[in-house]
């Protein structure tokens, strides 16, 4: 049954969290989600000049010599090895396994190679296969090969992308929302600091673990109608993991110790992902705590507006 966001606030927390559960979106993930192509261009693009001419190299027979000449000549190219074999590393370590008393690493730095060791660099590309590749099974321009990889590499940023996503469709949200709303404000990865110079409302500082400063939070928005702020956390949870129960816990300690009792203070955590069906005790436990969790599913139906909007008690 779909409830307004007044019969929301005002259930139990059992029935709010069986409300947040029964109604989460199976996905965030837009069209964008799967590949960033400005990044994928933008590095392809970098290296470009660079792969054009060891080109060269494909198809080469002798290609240990060559490849030897051919960086002896042009040390630079060295920089390019990493992401043929995709690697964002630029200075790789290396395991040597000489018998089974004597073990050893190297470093090879592609980020400013030291020719003295061309050597290595080249025992090295063929340890990996990378010059049999070259020399033997690559039938295409090494350009379009990277770009290839650069497309692989991209996809180890998916499991990050749910997460920002829900941040861009909270910003989207809030501009439109304040677009629509003369006495609001919004700003995103904002700080304490931040909101009392330019709104004068004093957020409590969270200083976490192993970080100088305080807290920056997801999103904030300033009514100036009825002089409050409205402190926003979110994310998106595709999977389970220990990851779920320890931001529970945080958002929780967050609200309870700084932001409950702050003057001016509201604080809203805007999540959702099937995820947390791996993770119902401490998504739970964090109802009893904070009275404004909300999904995707009530932000279309304006409960963060509602939350925005109402006078803090």
């Amino acid at each position: 049954m779909k409830m307004t966001f007044d019969e929301y606030l005002r259930s139990n927390n059992d029935d709010k969290f069986s409300y947040f559960i029964n109604t989460l979106f199976k996905t965030n993930r837009t069209p964008k989600y799967w590949v960033n192509w400005n990044k994928v261009f933008k590095n392809s693009r970098e290296v470009e000049i660079s792969l054009n001419t060891l080109n060269y190299l494909v198809g080469k027979k002798n290609i240990k010599d060559e490849a030897r000449d051919l960086f002896l000549e042009q040390p630079q190219l060295l920089k390019c090895i990493p992401i043929l074999i995709a690697s964002r590393d630029k200075v790789i370590s290396v395991f040597v396994f000489d018998n089974i008393n004597s073990f050893s690493t190297y470093n090879l730095d592609f980020k400013q190679p030291n020719i003295n060791e061309i050597d290595k660099y080249i025992d090295f590309m063929d340890e990996t296969g990378l010059l049999d590749f070259l020399s033997e099974g690559l039938n295409r321009s090494l350009v379009d090969y990277v770009f290839g990889v650069e497309v692989g590499l991209d996809s180890n940023g998916r499991k990050n992308r749910s997460g920002t996503q829900n941040e861009l469709i909270l910003e989207l949200y809030l501009k439109d929302l304040c677009k629509k709303n003369d006495n609001l404000i919004h700003k995103e990865q904002v700080t304490g600091k931040w909101i009392e110079e330019n709104w004068s409302i004093n957020v409590p500082e969270v200083i976490q673990p192993g970080k100088k400063g305080g807290r920056r939070y997801d999103g904030a928005v300033y009514n100036s109608k009825n002089n409050t702020v409205t402190i926003i956390e979110t994310n998106f949870y595709n999977g389970g993991g220990s990851k779920l129960k320890s931001v529970a816990g945080e958002f929780s300690s967050i609200y309870e110790t700084s932001l409950r009792d702050a003057p001016n203070v509201k604080f809203a955590w805007l999540s959702d992902g099937l995820g947390w069906l791996t993770a119902k005790n401490p998504m739970r436990e964090a109802f009893d705590v904070i009275p404004t969790i909300i999904n995707l599913h009530m932000l279309e139906d304006g409960f963060m507006e509602d939350i925005i909007e109402m006078n803090k008690e």
